[in-house]
């Protein structure tokens, strides 16, 4: 399923697509170059989740001038094999666990098991963002 502009507009939190935009490219935020359909561009699943982690991120009141630099710490390709295989059903969930002080060296930011997010969280902190549920959600229509 793609998603319009509006539709990672209203995930991230902002009240109007323009806004949101505007602050994608003013921030180089690290969105897809999407697909044209028509005169829109339409997202993919990758970009619907990075649009949750941005909400959480505004919900702890982190500037969207950081944003990318604390999106980019998530390796896209585990995400996008996570959000496949929790479509798929195949995982229990798909969490994103942005580091709090510092980078950490090889990892991925992704975790598909709460098992494994919570040993990660008693060795580092971590703010922990579920996208597999919303993105699911957002795939089905319900929201």
């Amino acid at each position: 399923m793609l998603f319009t502009a509006r539709d990672l507009a209203l995930t991230a939190g902002f009240k109007t697509t323009a806004k949101f935009t505007n602050e994608m490219h003013r921030n180089d935020l690290p969105f897809g170059t999407g697909v044209r359909v028509g005169n829109t561009k339409r997202y993919g699943a990758l970009d619907l989740a990075k649009a949750i982690v941005m909400s959480r991120l505004r919900a702890f009141r982190i500037p969207v001038a950081q944003h990318k630099a604390l999106i980019d710490l998530i390796d896209e390709t585990a995400l996008a094999s996570a959000l496949d295989q929790f479509e798929a059903g195949a995982v229990e969930c798909v969490l994103v666990a942005i580091p709090s002080w510092d980078e950490l060296d090889d990892y991925s930011g992704v975790f598909v098991s709460r098992e494994a997010a919570l040993e990660a969280l008693s060795e580092a902190d971590f703010i922990l963002i579920d996208v597999g549920d919303v993105t699911q959600a957002h795939l089905q229509g319900v929201i």
